[in-house]
């Protein structure tokens, strides 16, 4: 069966119900979980009240945590099945405290989605097909962009990019593809602030090629801005319209000017922030922009820059402490940017997130090692295997799904325990770790965007660590530096456990190639594995084991909750966690 001939159009809005659904049962938003009744006339059905509507809900076994979710639902009078926004309209509308305007702003974020899973899918129709194929499996870019194409899991409003049309998604987002050039702006000298570790002089010397950089550098001698200003780059829709409204005087001054020159060509990665350099792919830059997703304005302060040097001064030290770590693991390099900053010199003063940038280069690979997202893991046609893992397991004949899962967890799980062992984690999520693929098998992580390493002191001491001293704004809600082993702990089974891998083995599930169950139980087995051989005193397993396996809950990342409790989005994005079964405390027919 082809690739094309799986991809449905009624599969996006399918995908999206069954996700909203999931989620406000979940979170039991407006006490839709709460309120519902049994059936007076079927086992598997269950009647929910919103507001004066009558709803009747089909319920099944939820084989991830246990328990049931909610899979459908219809109008308990016409028997007619309500789509996603009707169902979110409803909820919403019950809620007696919820304000006019964050209603209309999260129907629009659903509508906004829904559009653009639309369009999306229907472009990745030439996306798998070039994933699918043999002469691709070594392009880094593919499965970033394939990775792009699934966004966030689990999540019905991930595919909502405020403040961008349908036509800036397909000229920008990953997902299609499409090249484009990028600005530059100069800057006074006197507002840059630049990171102390960084490798090149400038922006001009790390992205352009000899003529390109000439180029720039005859306009800035022309407009005489040579010896006063930096020449920073933009991406293109910033340039655009935040950077006029944020810089309106400078630029109208003439202490900002955008300049003529544009290049080179870059592409979207799967971070919609961070872009691949057509002539040198290895290497990609981070730019503000400020379009918001998940409920976070994708901007790039002065304060994250600079925590990034200190988380990845942490994970240096950690690799360089621990062979454990180190035979797992290798880092992004992201210690160079450059910043603009106010007179004050204030890294926290608000306009540092608008203009600035940021390297990254990806650490080399040996001929025919491929890089793929996590993410890219769990992304598959309807009724096939992922082409990540499809391209894996065609380089070695006779080994199976189950093979390369249980070698994927080992390595993923492996470096995750003994991270908390340590005291720390990193933000593991499927975009932000990289699985190095050496003959399709998964030999190392590749780790990226260092400003969100989470932190334990006690536990960093006692490994030989030191904690970094990070810029933190509000002390109050910082989550960066934590207290207790259950919060360190939560960051490794939420965002990678609970989403990524989840991820991986419910696509899995879905193609017919791997049952849920026995994903669960590999899962189980290399935390366990993992748990067992750590360097860690007594106390330390004993903990690590008591939280990951025994317990008979798990936290889980809330999603609409915290999003209806935000008034205004900001750099953060909106969080609040739940409780919910633990997935690897097993059935008792599946252990």
């Amino acid at each position: 069966m082809s690739v094309v001939s799986n991809i449905a159009q009624p599969r996006v809005a399918f995908t999206l119900l069954d996700d909203l659904l999931e989620l406000l049962w979940l979170e039991d938003v407006g006490a839709i979980r709460s309120r519902a009744l049994p059936s007076r006339t079927k086992d598997d059905r269950v009647e929910i009240l919103l507001g004066a509507v009558r709803f009747v809900g089909r319920v099944e076994v939820d084989r991830w945590r246990g328990g049931v979710r909610l899979r459908k639902l219809e109008d308990a009078r016409t028997g007619r099945r309500v789509d996603a926004p009707e169902v979110l309209w409803h909820v919403l509308a019950s809620l007696p405290n919820l304000d006019l305007a964050t209603l209309d702003r999260t129907m629009g974020q659903l509508y906004e989605s829904a559009r653009n899973a639309r369009s999306t899918e229907i472009a990745g129709l030439e996306l798998l097909q070039k994933a699918c194929s043999a002469e691709n499996r070594n392009d880094f870019l593919t499965w970033e962009r394939l990775a792009a194409w699934r966004d966030r899991p689990f999540h019905p409003l991930s595919r909502s990019r405020g403040g961008w049309r349908e036509a800036e998604l397909r000229r920008y987002g990953a997902e299609f593809g499409a090249l484009f050039a990028l600005r530059w702006c100069a800057i006074p000298t006197g507002n840059v602030l630049a990171s102390p570790s960084r490798r090149e002089s400038d922006p001009v010397s790390a992205l352009l090629d000899p003529l390109q950089a000439a180029a720039i550098c005859d306009e800035m001698q022309r407009r005489g801005l040579s010896g006063t200003h930096l020449a920073m780059p933009l991406h293109p829709w910033q340039a655009e319209t935040p950077l006029r409204t944020h810089f309106a005087s400078e630029i109208a001054e003439g202490r900002i000017v955008l300049l003529d020159f544009q290049g080179p060509l870059v592409a979207a990665t799967s971070s919609l922030r961070s872009v691949s350099v057509l002539q040198r792919p290895e290497r990609h830059l981070k730019l503000p922009l400020d379009v918001e997703t998940l409920g976070v304005r994708r901007l790039m302060s002065a304060q994250s820059l600079h925590n990034g040097l200190k988380g990845a001064k942490l994970l240096t030290e950690a690799l360089r402490l621990r062979p454990g770590l180190a035979q797992r693991a290798r880092l992004a390099d992201e210690a160079s940017f450059w910043t603009f900053c106010e007179a004050s010199r204030d890294v926290l003063a608000p306009r540092t997130a608008f203009l600035g940038c940021a390297l990254r280069d990806l650490p080399p690979v040996d001929a025919g090692a491929a890089l793929v997202p996590l993410a890219s893991f769990a992304v598959a046609p309807v009724g096939d295997l992922a082409p990540a893992i499809r391209a894996a397991l065609e380089q070695r004949p006779g080994v199976t799904a189950d093979v390369f899962l249980r070698e994927l967890f080992d390595l993923v799980l492996g470096f995750a325990v003994e991270a908390l062992a340590c005291g720390f984690i990193p933000e593991m999520h499927g975009q932000n770790v990289l699985i190095e693929l050496v003959g399709g098998r998964p030999q190392r992580l590749v780790l990226r965007d260092h400003d969100t390493v989470r932190c334990m002191p006690d536990r960093l001491r006692a490994a030989g660590l030191e904690a970094p001293d990070y810029i933190i704004k509000d002390p109050r809600r910082a989550t960066m530096i934590l207290d207790r082993d259950e919060d360190l702990f939560a960051y490794a089974q939420t965002l990678l456990i609970d989403v990524a891998l989840r991820a991986v083995c419910e696509a899995l599930d879905a193609s017919g190639n791997h049952d849920i169950l026995l994903s669960r139980r590999l899962l189980r087995e290399a935390v366990d594995t993992a748990v067992s051989k750590v360097n860690a005193e007594d106390e330390c397993r004993a903990r690590l084991r008591a939280v990951l396996l025994d317990a008979s809950d798990w936290p889980f990342k809330q999603i609409l909750t915290p999003l209806l409790a935000t008034e205004r989005f900001g750099l953060g994005m909106p969080s609040r966690l739940g409780r919910a079964g633990n997935p690897l405390r097993l059935p008792a027919d599946a252990a």
